[in-house]
């Protein structure tokens, strides 16, 4: 039975739709994991003070890169499966771009925070950090946008290797930059192992991975990069939904402090953390889901099916344990946050459910490059959250804010049911039926692996 069970376990590694996907959800736990124990450590070898400004510059850096990389990433997962010998000239361009808009944005906000706030301020820069900020930036880009490169190139194993040695090396610098007291030690120890670990994996990008890549699909029908107008509308949808999201999710905060208080501020900020690593997870499988469903449209549906159980297995139980536990997850930020913040962490975790609906309609539409679509479904989630906080928190706090949460996913789930059922519900080709999965997994018929053998770490 236990040979079975391994015999099972590595056909279904064997099939590049579950080994990204689980590839990919390990990455999500293992970041997770080394950012947690990162801060925690920080926060005994720093001051406050120092802390509050590593974390300020850090957080910066990140949103000026998601902001200034036009979310190339998601047209890298969704266009590169595909892009036969041009998937080299594809992947320059977003190289370029993404470095390009990086450094300007930087350095316009490098050059504001120097010139704009007093010496003394946490935000005030010098020029040399400055000059070492952008640079950062633009590494921090070309470091995310090289997560998506192997997710599209079905080898995620290596980002979960890359973000799992990143932590190790960034723990390992905390320490080093705290005995030294280096200035803005922090920052520092965050960004530089990102720019020492830049140039190996894009080596082993350029010279084993993409050569392999561009061999094996080419023989894909209609192989090659899509058109400028393709690409345009396809990534202008899709950042475009991004920026509302990113929006939401950094306003809220503040948001909540401005119609309830601080205190309910910091109530948020763990129920807002583990429900981001949630989503995490069934944004990892349903990226795993875009390539496969880009290499071979006719079956998208198919891994949708099975993309939806693995799912159903594996997010929702997580979700359920997670609320039934969440006062005793919340003991541990203390007796304040159990009481204040365990009823927003259920809601958070209930509203995974209809999420798991409006995930698989934002897949369905990147394999359509409908993008619009996407952009409008932030947007309107956005406005729900957003405009419902303040209506709710005079009567329920912070809790107003997982109610709302929970009835913009419900909202949206209903719109976008019928269609996804109706693309789950479609028949299976004739040609290839065992890629219908049905079966429970890990049973001795649970095969749609019928996939090129791709190798991986």
């Amino acid at each position: 039975m236990v040979a079975g069970r391994v015999r099972s376990a590595r056909q279904e590694m064997a099939n590049p739709l579950y080994r990204n996907a689980y590839a990919l959800m390990l990455n999500t736990v293992v970041n997770s994991g080394f950012g947690l124990v990162y801060w925690i450590f920080a926060a005994r070898v720093f001051s406050t003070e120092e802390v509050g400004r590593g974390n300020a510059l850090v957080n910066l850096m990140m949103m000026i890169s998601v902001l200034t990389s036009l979310n190339f990433g998601q047209a890298i997962v969704r266009f590169l499966p595909t892009a036969g010998r041009d998937s080299s000239s594809l992947i320059r361009l977003a190289y370029g771009v993404s470095t390009a808009t990086a450094v300007l944005g930087a350095a316009g906000v490098m050059t504001y925070c120097h010139l704009a706030y007093a010496q003394g301020d946490p935000l005030y820069v010098s020029p040399g950090f400055g000059a070492w900020f952008v640079v950062s930036t633009a590494a921090w880009s070309v470091w995310s946008l090289q997560d998506q490169m192997f997710t599209g190139l079905r080898s995620a194993m290596w980002v979960v290797l890359k973000n799992g040695v990143y932590g190790l090396v960034k723990l390992g610098l905390l320490v080093v930059v705290a005995l030294l007291a280096v200035e803005d030690g922090v920052f520092t120890s965050w960004s530089a192992p990102v720019i020492a670990m830049l140039v190996p994996f894009a080596l082993l990008i350029a010279r084993r991975l993409l050569p392999r890549h561009a061999e094996e699909s080419a023989a894909l029908p209609d192989a090659g990069a899509p058109d400028r107008v393709t690409m345009g509308r396809y990534m202008a949808g899709d950042y475009l939904g991004q920026v509302f999201n990113q929006a939401m999710s950094s306003f809220l905060p503040v948001l909540v402090v401005m119609v309830i208080s601080q205190a309910a501020s910091a109530y948020l900020l763990p129920a807002q953390t583990v429900f981001l690593a949630m989503s995490m997870l069934s944004v990892a499988i349903t990226s795993a889901l875009v390539v496969e469903g880009a290499r071979d449209p006719e079956r998208a549906h198919v891994f949708a099916r099975a993309v939806l159980r693995r799912i159903c297995v594996i997010v929702l139980p997580a979700a359920a344990v997670v609320g039934l536990a969440a006062p005793l997850l919340l003991w541990f930020y203390g007796p304040q946050y159990v009481e204040n913040s365990t009823l927003v962490l259920q809601l958070l975790m209930v509203s995974m459910l209809p999420r798991v609906i409006v995930t698989l309609w934002m897949a369905k539409s990147r394999l359509a490059n409908r993008t619009g679509g996407l952009a409008v479904q932030q947007l309107v989630h956005a406005i729900i959250v957003l405009g419902g906080v303040p209506l709710l928190a005079p009567a329920l706090g912070v809790d107003a804010v997982g109610w709302a949460w929970l009835a913009g996913e419900l909202l949206l789930a209903i719109v976008f049911t019928p269609s996804v059922i109706r693309w789950l519900r479609r028949p299976a080709p004739p040609t290839r039926p065992a890629d219908d999965d049905t079966r429970p997994i890990g049973g001795p018929d649970d095969r749609t692996h019928e996939f090129p053998r791709v190798d991986h770490p």
